[in-house]
């Protein structure tokens, strides 16, 4: 268990995240870091067949141990390495992981046998995706992530040096089974790192899925409990209904990446679950085999082969295709059922691609009907009078508050075209990038509680019972926009307050004033976490007096400026709203009074 936790976790933490955190600042840009995710990939392949071709039961421990060792080493001489080392250090990492990989599968089943080998895979599996969700480890700096992933790889060493291989008895060779398994494990491969790569890249959607500490704790259960219900369904011999489970689930999950609201929230249980599943069956299946070969070709065209395509598929996208789900689903279910299952296992995974069709359809079309609906909402409720959904192109203020400006192409075909009378409010082009759907429900529902002092009117009336207008109008307002978010985080990337407000003078009646009028309703008068709207967000505001920055690194070497951008621009997919008509000097002198209270 120890042994498979490292191996997953050391592959987790360090070479899916803190690797390319540090070769970043010597390769910035996704462009340049291909070609090392190239040599990271070529290193593992290799690592992986050179494992297998030298591959003896009696040298196990000693193969192990020596893989783990270089995981540690190879990790270890990365923070220390400069541009030219880094390359050595990355085909260093990837040799030395692929090594590892195959030799512990190839020998696990000599070592605990054929009868639980699923619950200790489930085990070691969810151990180790419960380690790195932990906020101490998830919001770990990159150096502290890879002493982390070092001592794993120790402990592997360790773990290694006290297991005992005995007689193994190998299955027969079915060469259409292992062809199909690869292709099948390949596609989920593929399912997940395109969700996965899209979660990374999509601030809004990346905030509901890894941000805050309770949604960590939550996935780290759900990973562990999902891994260990895999575990103990492969040792019933149920490895077929475990991968369509798996299918199902990622597929249900990469289809609300799609949604009109924008939200993951709910699905992140369905993601985390699918993903746990897949991964139990893709350890324990090359371990029952128990054939090294198997399982250099099974992690080097899946694992290594599977991340790169569903990557490089999705790299230009904010949500994966319909039809790509949809093939992916198709191709897995017609894998199993060539691969010799049984009727009522072929009946029930059957089933299950119907499901997620339907899902798929149904959802389409509730997402479309509901944005139509809610634009009806939005027009009869006349919105048009106060707020604009137009964006002049040359004026930069407007861009920076409610930018980018979109061309006015599709407006003008829309019918009515609801460019506005008068901006008495904020503009809407693109206020589904700007504002949650949980912020738009609270603002509808009571805007003075939300903004004091504002001329808005309550909408309460629209979410009454056994209505469905108001959350009609909230779909509707949340898709105006999402397609801009990779444009407008660029924009608050650029943006900096001026040197003449951060050189004024701090005023800490006025920024009290500010933070009274604007921020107390969630986040309470003493910055306690104890506004009257706290209770009713999903994700609570922190206590100041003594939490943690949640999204300021602990080294920053410049914290007031990261403040002043939330402040100004809140967080894309929270609660946290932006006040961007607020001057420099304000927002300045409000995250100094923050930073005062912070402790």
């Amino acid at each position: 268990m120890v042994a498979i936790a490292a191996t997953y976790g050391y592959f987790l933490l360090f070479a899916e995240f803190a690797l390319l955190e540090l070769a970043k600042p010597w390769f910035s840009g996704e462009l340049a870091l291909r070609p090392l995710l190239t040599m990271l990939c070529a290193g593992g392949v290799a690592g992986s067949f050179l494992a297998a071709s030298h591959f003896r039961l009696d040298r196990f421990q000693s193969a192990l141990a020596g893989g783990f060792a270089g995981c540690a080493l190879s990790a270890i001489a990365t923070v220390f390495a400069g541009r030219a080392e880094l390359w050595l250090t990355i085909a260093g990492v990837g040799l030395s992981l692929g090594w590892t990989t195959v030799t512990l599968s190839a020998g696990l089943r000599s070592v605990v046998g054929a009868k639980r080998l699923g619950l200790w895979c489930g085990l070691g599996t969810g151990l180790a995706y419960a380690i790195v969700n932990l906020p101490v480890a998830f919001e770990a700096t990159p150096v502290v992530q890879t002493e982390i992933s070092a001592g794993l790889a120790l402990l592997g060493v360790w773990a290694a040096r006290n297991m005992h291989p005995g007689s193994v008895e190998i299955p027969a060779r079915e060469r259409l089974n292992w062809l199909l398994w690869g292709l099948i494990f390949l596609a989920l491969v593929w399912l997940d790192s395109a969700g996965f790569y899209i979660l990374q890249h999509t601030p809004h959607l990346r905030a509901q899925t890894w941000t805050g500490s309770w949604i960590l704790y939550g996935n780290a259960i759900t990973h562990l409990v999902g891994a260990v219900v895999a575990g103990f369904a492969l040792d019933f011999q149920l490895i077929t209904v475990t991968a369509g489970v798996a299918m199902a689930l990622l597929a249900a999950a990469d289809l609300a990446l799609g949604g009109a609201a924008g939200t993951f929230a709910g699905a992140r249980v369905l993601y985390t679950a699918g993903v746990s599943a897949y991964s139990v069956a893709l350890v324990y299946y090359p371990a029952w085999r128990a054939r090294p070969l198997l399982a250099a070709a099974l992690f080097a065209v899946a694992g290594w082969m599977g991340s790169a395509l569903g990557i490089g598929m999705v790299q230009d996208l904010h949500a994966i295709p319909a039809w790509f789900v949809g093939i992916a689903v198709v191709f897995v279910f017609s894998s199993l059922v060539v691969s010799g299952i049984q009727r009522r296992k072929s009946a029930m995974l059957a089933a299950m691609v119907i499901g997620v069709f339907g899902l798929a359809s149904g959802k389409t079309r509730a997402d479309d009907g509901m944005i139509a609906r809610g634009r009806e909402v939005y027009i009869a409720e006349g919105c048009i009078t106060c707020h604009s959904q137009y964006l002049r192109p040359n004026v930069a203020q407007e861009i920076l508050w409610w930018g980018p400006a979109q061309p006015l192409t599709e407006r003008l075909t829309e019918t009515p075209p609801l460019l506005g009378l008068r901006r008495q409010g904020p503009d809407l082009t693109n206020v589904g990038n700007r504002r949650s759907p949980e912020w738009q429900r609270l603002h509808l529902i009571g805007p003075q509680l939300l903004t004091p002092g504002s001329r808005m009117p309550s909408y309460a009336g629209l979410f009454e019972a056994g209505g469905s207008r108001g959350d009609s109008l909230v779909v509707y307002l949340s898709s105006l926009g999402p397609e801009t978010i990779g444009q407008r985080m660029a924009s608050i990337t650029k943006w900096e307050p001026s040197a003449n407000a951060l050189a004024s003078a701090p005023n800490e009646r006025k920024a009290r004033q500010l933070f009274i009028q604007l921020c107390a309703a969630c986040h309470g008068p003493e910055a306690r976490g104890d506004g009257p709207l706290s209770a009713k967000l999903t994700l609570k505001p922190p206590d100041f007096s003594h939490d943690a920055w949640r999204r300021i690194a602990p080294d920053d070497s410049s914290p007031l400026t990261a403040i002043t951008k939330i402040i100004k621009f809140g967080v894309p997919g929270t609660t946290m709203a932006g006040h961007e008509y607020l001057d420099d000097a304000d927002v300045v002198n409000v995250a100094r009074f923050l930073s005062r209270l912070h402790r």
